[in-house]
């Protein structure tokens, strides 16, 4: 049996999402120039073409060059990823999610305050 497609991003489809992301639109290959390090064309167009079956980018042709492009906003991918980070590792508690990050030290003073006045809102 196949594996299943993963319902997030790999470090790697997410290096090249937030490249599109970026840019807009691009070819593989200015894609594979704005990548960090050293990439081989055909593992980034294997890459494309993970992220293409997962329905994340899309492409149109000018000539012979496909032109990528997001199929879905960074913002939307971002709360997928964290609606499946929330179920999948916080067993569905926003509240654990939450105290998780205060307790790792990873918020600043301004990170909480912002935090507080959007609490303060609803």
């Amino acid at each position: 049996m196949p594996r299943q497609p993963s319902q997030t991003f790999t470090d790697k489809e997410l290096e090249i999402m937030q490249v599109i992301w970026k840019l807009g639109e691009a070819s593989a290959r200015q894609i594979q120039e704005s990548l960090s390090g050293d990439r081989h064309y055909n593992s980034v167009m294997t890459i494309i073409r993970v992220l293409e079956r997962k329905n994340h980018l899309t492409h149109r042709e000018e000539g012979r060059v496909h032109i990528y492009r997001p199929a879905v906003s960074q913002g939307k991918a971002r709360t997928h990823v964290l609606k499946h980070t929330l179920r999948n590792v916080f067993g569905g508690s926003a509240a654990s999610l939450v105290l998780s990050l205060v307790e790792t030290g990873d918020l600043t003073a301004a990170d909480l305050d912002a935090i507080r006045r959007k609490i303060s809102k609803r």
